[in-house]
């Protein structure tokens, strides 16, 4: 196993409360001592609260939970989300990271959290990667008033697992994990969901086999996983060791241009099997249109559903189509076809829906041996009219009526920047 491991000084950090501290930071306030909540009371008691502010995390307020949920307010500051101006200091954030390492040394993970491979930086700043790392998190501090914790680790997992297991407890908000920790501080942890990559239906198949701990995977038998779960079992397997070979600049290599088209959304509410219909087609439509802009069609089309948080778990399946296309019928069907043969009669929270194996449009139009030529070229034609109606006149300009109903999220969304009001 030691022969896998390759050591590098890996960091990953995350902003705290993001939304909430960055709220805090443009009114001059403190995060930690602050009771600010993100959420837009115009929607109700049932608008999701995005992010509390540190001082009522650590009062024990959940950071993701429904407005009605938080009961009295009248001591807070309820702030309107602002994701404008949230994307604009995330950019900040994201230029000072590069002032410390080149850009194929960065990979950002999400709004508020990123890697930094520092390896082949510490010798130029004559430093370890702990106080580089202490440098960075304070010069993000000081620039823009939004605090970090910090993971360091031998590689991307092991720093990601020391920010989501240990640095969030430590005072300082910096913890590290070495290949001669896992044993002692990885093992033992349960349940397995709290480990990155590991969901809770993932957790159930595994408790199924007595397997309850990294600890219990790391002494299984390689091939027994592997030939219960194919690759994602070495994987398991590797990780249980606090073996990642991945780098950050194989990232970057991986990610060409134009690998796929696609998208994601969280729901307002928890959707059942007969709604989620009407979220299926409004999401097709939009990967259909991104598809003909770019001039691109698919050979592949990917599900991908988060159940509830009270359920937890979801899928990631995909499907290979019969001929390359960008029409929204032909994604809407392997969309249906994909839920209706992996998914659960359980509510659902997340979508995401993505084509794949992407190649120039073709000239004409593809047609089948169902269906008549006139009809597939005349569809065409209507939703390329579409298209260029919308790309004039804004999103909104032209829906489905289905999209008016109360499933829908269509308008909405084309209004909003991340789901939420400028």
């Amino acid at each position: 196993m030691d022969a896998y491991k390759v050591k590098r000084e890996v960091l990953c950090i995350d902003l705290k409360s993001f939304f909430a501290s960055v709220e805090c930071a443009m009114r001059g306030l403190d995060p930690f001592k602050t009771p600010l909540i993100v959420a837009d009371e115009g929607r109700g008691g049932g608008s999701i609260v995005l992010a509390v502010s540190p001082y009522l995390k650590s009062r024990g307020m959940p950071s993701r939970c429904r407005l009605f949920e938080v009961g009295d307010t009248s001591g807070m500051i309820v702030a309107r989300p602002r994701m404008r101006a949230y994307v604009d200091v995330a950019i900040q954030v994201i230029d000072i990271y590069l002032r410390f390492v080149a850009e194929e040394d960065l990979h950002v993970y999400s709004i508020d959290e990123a890697f930094l491979d520092v390896t082949d930086y510490l010798g130029y700043y004559g430093t370890d990667a702990e106080t580089l790392a202490r440098r960075i998190v304070r010069a993000v501090h000081e620039e823009t008033g939004v605090p970090a914790s910090c993971g360091i680790g031998d590689n991307m997992l092991l720093s990601k697992l020391a920010l989501d297991l240990f640095s969030k407890q430590a005072k300082d908000g910096f913890a590290s994990l070495r290949y001669g920790d896992v044993e002692s501080k990885l093992w033992p942890i349960r349940p397995l969901s709290k480990i990155w990559g590991i969901g809770a239906r993932m957790q159930r198949r595994l408790e199924a086999m007595n397997l309850y701990t990294l600890g219990d995977i790391a002494r299984a038998d390689r091939t027994f996983l592997h030939k219960r779960f194919g690759v994602l079992g070495d994987e398991l397997y590797f990780h249980a060791h606090g073996v990642d070979a991945s780098r950050i600049r194989d990232k970057h290599r991986d990610l060409a241009p134009m690998k796929s088209v696609g998208l994601g959304q969280t729901l307002f509410r928890d959707y059942d099997i007969v709604d989620i219909d009407q979220i299926f087609i409004e999401m097709c439509d939009e990967v259909a249109e991104r598809l003909r802009f770019v001039g691109k069609q698919a050979r592949t089309v990917h599900l991908g559903i988060g159940y509830s948080k009270a359920v937890r778990g979801g899928f990631s399946r995909q499907r290979t189509l019969a001929s390359a296309t960008d029409d929204n019928d032909a994604l809407l069907e392997a969309v249906r076809a994909l839920f209706d043969e992996h998914g659960d009669d359980a509510p659902i929270r997340q979508v995401f829906i993505r084509a794949t194996q992407l190649v120039d449009a073709a000239v004409g139009v593809q047609t089948t041996l169902f269906e008549h030529p006139m009809r597939t070229t005349s569809r065409d034609r209507l939703w390329r009219t579409v298209d260029d109606v919308r790309r004039r006149f804004g999103k909104n300009a032209l829906a489905r009526l289905s999209s008016y109903q109360e499933a829908g999220t269509f308008l909405e969304r084309s209004g909003l920047i991340g789901g939420h009001r400028e």
